[in-house]
């Protein structure tokens, strides 16, 4: 089944960022609340430009969005961050981006295996990162999933995550991913994906529309966890409908469910 991971809670949004600044937690809880009841299962909290108070906000808002019950991802650069959030939370939770740097990994690994968290493991060729082929995030990856390995992280807490970069940088990036993505379910079938499928349409007109085409062949090509705008509800139809159709969806239960709730409006 594909896990849905609701990104509303990102400081890159200057709405979002000024009421983190704030430590507006009201605002925040009925955030989270809204992706909740709308079906996801994670809720991604990314407060990097916040800088400085990046940690001392993790402090306060890890505890209150647990208490909601719902799993947490927490996006961060700053790895003394993550290890932190880490420390702070009762529940596992997925933490990253962490590119393939054994000095940050070796950093975070402990603490990681001894949460039981979910490492994402981000697929990055440092040398030519704007033109990097399938095949050599193939062997990135390889080598990152051998180094988790040996130290004892199992398979299904690591996330890979090829990277979703813009087809507005180039109008491959689209089909690059899909490559990506099909190689690594085929090499690694007992590891898990994740993207930000979203970003493929960052500064194109129509954004919804490629988007929603890409996460059903994202879907298609075996993506597990899915980082995505759960209140964008064609977005979101897209999402279920596509794992019905694929056999994802246990007794049709979550496509139903859709058709229930959007009962009225779409009538």
């Amino acid at each position: 089944m594909t896990t849905i991971i609701g990104n509303k809670l990102n400081s890159a949004n200057k709405k979002i960022l000024d009421r983190m600044n704030k430590m507006d937690f009201d605002f925040i809880k009925k955030e989270a609340l809204s992706q909740i009841e709308l079906g996801a299962e994670y809720i991604e909290v990314n407060a990097l430009s916040l800088l400085h108070n990046e940690t001392p906000f993790l402090r306060k808002v890890i505890p209150m969005l647990e208490k909601l019950g719902s799993k947490l991802m927490i996006v961060s650069e700053n790895v003394e961050a993550l290890k932190e959030a880490l420390l702070i939370s009762k529940n596992p939770m997925i933490i990253g981006a962490v590119e393939y740097d054994i000095e940050k990994i070796d950093f975070l690994i402990d603490t990681v295996k001894e949460k039981n968290a979910k490492i994402i493991a981000l697929i990055k060729d440092k040398t030519n990162s704007h033109h990097s082929t399938p095949e050599k995030s193939l062997l990135i990856a390889q080598k990152y999933i051998d180094y988790l390995l040996d130290l004892g992280m199992k398979r299904q807490d690591i996330l890979l995550d090829p990277q979703v970069k813009p087809l507005e940088e180039d109008f491959n990036n689209g089909k690059v991913f899909l490559d990506k993505l099909e190689l690594f379910k085929l090499d690694f079938p007992q590891v898990k994906t994740m993207a930000n499928v979203s970003q493929l349409s960052e500064g194109l007109p129509k954004r919804q529309v490629l988007a929603s085409y890409f996460v059903s062949l994202a879907i298609s090509k075996g993506l597990d966890y899915i980082v995505t705008n759960i209140l964008d509800e064609d977005f979101y139809e897209s999402i279920v409908t596509t794992m019905s159709i694929m056999g994802k969806d246990k007794n049709l239960q979550a496509y139903l469910k859709y058709c229930r709730n959007h009962k009225e409006s779409k009538s």
